[in-house]
């Protein structure tokens, strides 16, 4: 996954500071809209873990809320945008204007979410991130589970006795940011040394690149070293090109 770097082509705002955060031990957030607008909601600083930031939850395991409302540029409009979260810790749901756009399970792996279509130009938009970090044992780390236990966990389920402490909250940046409507979503490097104990090695470089929708067509590679740069022509073909 491509980290979203600002330039002539991409637009990025940094929803990194303070955002609405509230608990949902009884899980009625959903059910009752929290999505729109939280309850009783309070500051809390994104990234960060929700454990060291406030005393009540130390050692909360459960279902949180985070909210903030941010409006976007209206320069972007034409491009796609997406909203990148760097890590919820464990699962996260995902709202924009009260549109679900999209869920994702595992806490150390950023994930991207287009959410071009929830997007409103005129006034505030507002980001919901449901979080969750219970114990499960297919999670890490893993806790004991109640009734029928996999051999090997622990019993104490909840409690203490883990890996390591399951930090919960935003751990990494979140970022709203605007690409074409033909771009780059991912490059993959492969290099190959045909002769490594040669006094002047020589070797391959594989680039594959993928474009968004299937792109068919010409693009360029630019490859540099120092002062020195090539350019190597790629021909896309449903959205794939490599170069050699």
């Amino acid at each position: 996954m491509l980290f979203p770097q600002q330039n002539d082509r991409r637009n990025r705002l940094d929803l990194s500071g303070l955002w609405e955060f509230q608990l949902d031990p009884d899980e009625v957030g959903e059910t009752e809209g929290w999505f729109a607008g939280l309850a009783a909601p309070r500051t809390i600083a994104v990234p960060a873990s929700w454990n060291e930031q406030f005393e009540d939850t130390r050692d909360y395991m459960g279902v949180t809320w985070y909210l903030q409302q941010l409006y976007v540029p209206s320069s972007w409009q034409g491009d796609r945008i997406h909203l990148r979260v760097g890590s919820a810790n464990y699962a996260a749901k995902v709202w924009v204007n009260g549109r679900h756009v999209g869920s994702h399970e595992g806490g150390h792996l950023p994930f991207t979410l287009d959410v071009t279509d929830a997007v409103q130009w005129q006034g505030e938009n507002t980001i919901a991130i449901q979080i969750e970090n219970k114990l499960m044992s297919t999670r890490v780390p893993a806790g004991s589970m109640s009734g029928d236990k996999p051999t090997g966990f622990m019993n104490n389920y909840p409690d203490t006795t883990f890996d390591f402490f399951p930090y919960g909250g935003l751990h990494r940046a979140v970022y709203l940011y605007s690409v074409p409507q033909t771009h780059i979503t991912d490059v993959t490097v492969t290099t190959t040394v045909d002769n490594p104990t040669a006094a002047a090695p020589t070797g391959t470089v594989q680039v594959a690149v993928v474009a968004s929708a299937g792109y068919s067509g010409l693009g360029e590679l630019v490859i540099q070293d120092g002062e020195q740069a090539q350019t190597v022509a790629l021909h896309f073909t449903d959205g794939s090109a490599t170069a050699t």
